[in-house]
């Protein structure tokens, strides 16, 4: 397979898994907008999930542009954590923090996109995922302030949402995500975009007197690079 070929399957599937991604994280976050500890966050989850919403609905069709004519809508390209729902409010901003963060993470990194669809609706989503960072923020610090059976909930919560979300952008030496790269479709290898979130994370915990391991995944025997999916 040529380097061409190898960058454009590559996004394919980087493109393609963010759209699902995007799509099971709104409807993750509608399903809070009614039960959502206060009314505040219950609105907050409601502008979320009609973002995230959004979202996928404009970046499908930049797969036409990498060359999918029939592009299939919510494939089941998202994470094995998104399947069933989140079952408390505290996975849900585990989520928040994580896979919106780590989805974000690669949106910024093709701002610059040789993929010209795609880096105008990376311009364009980041617009509105500042408040979504904002509200993970917020709300790890209030769990963060809880009781011990709190910290313990969101460390446990944030460690499962990592071993899913921090294997999205695949391996370090991966040679698909070092072809889109060269190819100028994205910026920055998994293993940097990865380390951006851990840092920004792992700080904002530190303060809170805190700390939580979200290590490099070294176990990629059940990560599927079609679907971006990992598989327990």
């Amino acid at each position: 397979m040529s380097a061409t070929a190898t960058a454009q399957d590559t996004m394919v599937s980087l493109v393609g898994s963010l759209a699902d991604n995007k799509a099971a994280l709104g409807r993750a976050y509608a399903d809070w907008a009614v039960s959502a500890p206060t009314l505040e966050s219950a609105v907050a989850a409601a502008a979320m999930a009609q973002d995230e919403l959004g979202h996928a609905r404009s970046t499908y069709p930049v797969l036409k542009a990498l060359g999918v004519e029939d592009a299939e809508v919510d494939a089941g390209r998202r994470l094995a954590l998104l399947d069933g729902g989140l079952e408390d409010w505290t996975a849900l901003i585990a989520a928040n923090a994580l896979v919106d963060g780590v989805l974000t993470t690669f949106v910024a990194s093709c701002v610059d996109s040789s993929v010209e669809p795609m880096a105008a609706r990376a311009r364009k989503i980041l617009q509105e995922e500042g408040s979504h960072r904002v509200h993970a923020e917020a709300w790890v610090k209030r769990l963060a302030r809880g009781d011990d059976a709190a910290r313990a909930r969101l460390v446990a919560c944030l460690q499962e949402a990592w071993g899913h979300a921090g294997r999205w952008p695949g391996p370090a030496d991966d040679p698909g995500f070092a072809a889109v790269v060269a190819a100028g479709m994205v910026r920055g290898a998994p293993s940097e975009q990865r380390e951006r979130v851990q840092r920004w994370l792992t700080d904002l915990l530190a303060a809170e007197g805190l700390a939580v391991e979200l290590p490099e995944p070294t176990d990629w025997s059940g990560w599927d690079p079609i679907s971006r999916r990992w598989t327990p």
